[in-house]
């Protein structure tokens, strides 16, 4: 069934629909998959209708849904692209170029400089809108919908309510002579104020893109509680430093699976069913040899051998290809074990694409002074989207769209943070 956006529309040049009661137009989305009896319930006036002619007119003709028989089957119109209600695989694939951010980079730079820098929040959501639209998933692309205006106010709100106690708590012991157990007693509260916005800025920086994310004209949504993530966030660190680090697979398995579990597109639910020993072996090996090698290069260091400036290559050169292959582990663990309804996600990266990716990567940025950013930003964004499929049945025409609220404090807390919490 063709949906239909609810908002009248304003372009001459789309096709439209009109309520037969009320006579209030629409646009239809997709246009190409509009089929005769499709239904839908006009917003202005409560009436539901169903299309009963097609046509390449601007205005299609519409009557009242219950004078249609369920049992009629419909006819679909022309569209030339296969028929995605139950489809067994569907990809994604990011179209953007590099020059094209680049200019929007510059434009953003010059901006920013002669707003002393309150434009960099409207910036932001310029490219943010750019990485969106370029971003397809079974030939449809996503939209971002928010705005420079929302992301300042997120962080003039962020900067109220955590940023100045934290920096004054910090930084009292610079302004005033202050006891001992009074600083460290400060110090311990500005502390445990980080502490506690970390996880409340993921959660709602999450919540905030989601509403602010599309796909085919429905929304995303996030609705997990911030009191249960903190309580998970809480648990996992404390378990983790009592561990000495071995329960942390553990404490992101199920952070994945609170950020995944409690996403939404429409009224339509993801799931997860990941557990943290499926990531233990990986890990152990990661932290063993970690170990091992700090160990050697303190060794080394303490004794101060001949060959102790050479054994602290063995931290980029064997620990960074280690971790790479750790994350690359882990993102594939984490979509293989995400689903939609009865469709699951499958990645295809491999460690040593991940690897080869973030040198060169490196290299450019090395090389151009940080000028090839744009090209960086692409390259990261066409390979994890290249990597990513979703398989198994699906039917996105039974996704309805649901209205839910979000704060862009959590999105301010971000940029405050600058931690660029992304969609996992």
């Amino acid at each position: 069934m063709a949906r239909i956006d609810t908002t009248p529309d304003t372009n001459d040049h789309a096709l439209k629909i009109a309520c037969h009661r009320c006579q209030t137009r629409y646009r239809v989305r997709p246009a190409n998959r509009l089929t005769t009896s499709a239904r839908s319930t006009c917003s202005t006036c409560g009436a539901r209708f169903a299309v009963v002619s097609l046509g390449p007119a601007a205005e299609i003709r519409t009557v009242a849904a219950d004078s249609i028989p369920p049992s009629e089957p419909p006819q679909a119109h022309s569209t030339g692209r296969p028929n995605d209600t139950h489809p067994t695989q569907q990809h994604c694939s990011f179209h953007g170029a590099g020059g094209i951010l680049l200019g929007i980079q510059i434009v953003n730079i010059c901006l920013s400089i002669v707003t002393l820098g309150v434009y960099h929040f409207w910036g932001k959501a310029k490219i943010r809108r750019y990485l969106f639209s370029q971003t397809s998933f079974g030939g449809d692309r996503f939209a971002y919908h928010g705005t420079g205006k929302e992301l300042y106010h997120g962080f003039l709100k962020a900067m109220l309510v955590f940023g100045v106690p934290y920096f004054s708590l910090g930084g009292a012991h610079t302004l005033m002579a202050l006891p001992r157990w009074t600083d460290l007693l400060l110090q311990s509260l500005a502390a445990l104020v980080l502490f506690l916005y970390v996880p409340i800025a993921i959660v709602n920086a999450r919540r905030y893109r989601c509403t602010r994310t599309s796909w085919r004209g429905i929304r995303f949504s996030f609705r997990g509680r911030t009191q249960d993530f903190l309580a998970l966030y809480f648990r996992g660190w404390l378990f983790t430093i009592l561990t000495l680090g071995t329960y942390y697979p553990y404490f992101q398995t199920q952070r994945q699976a609170f950020l995944h579990s409690h996403t939404y597109f429409g009224n339509q639910r993801f799931h997860f069913s990941g557990h943290g020993s499926g990531l233990m072996v990986p890990f152990a090996i990661t932290l063993l040899m970690t170990y091992a090698v700090l160990i050697l290069c303190g060794i080394t260091l303490v004794l101060q051998l001949t060959n102790a400036v050479l054994t602290l290559l063995l931290i980029p050169f064997v620990l960074g290809p280690t971790w790479i292959w750790l994350l690359g582990q882990k993102q594939k663990y984490f979509w293989d074990h995400t689903t939609f309804g009865e469709a699951r996600f499958s990645s295809a990266i491999t460690w040593q694409k991940l690897f080869t990716l973030y040198v060169s990567n490196f290299a450019l940025l090395l090389v151009t002074l940080g000028l090839a950013w744009p090209w960086v930003t692409v390259r990261n964004a066409r390979f994890f989207t290249s990597t990513l499929s979703l398989q198994g049945p699906t039917n996105f025409d039974r996704v309805l769209q649901e209205t839910t609220a979000s704060s862009v404090t959590g999105e301010g807390l971000s940029n405050l943070l600058d931690a660029g919490f992304d969609m996992d």
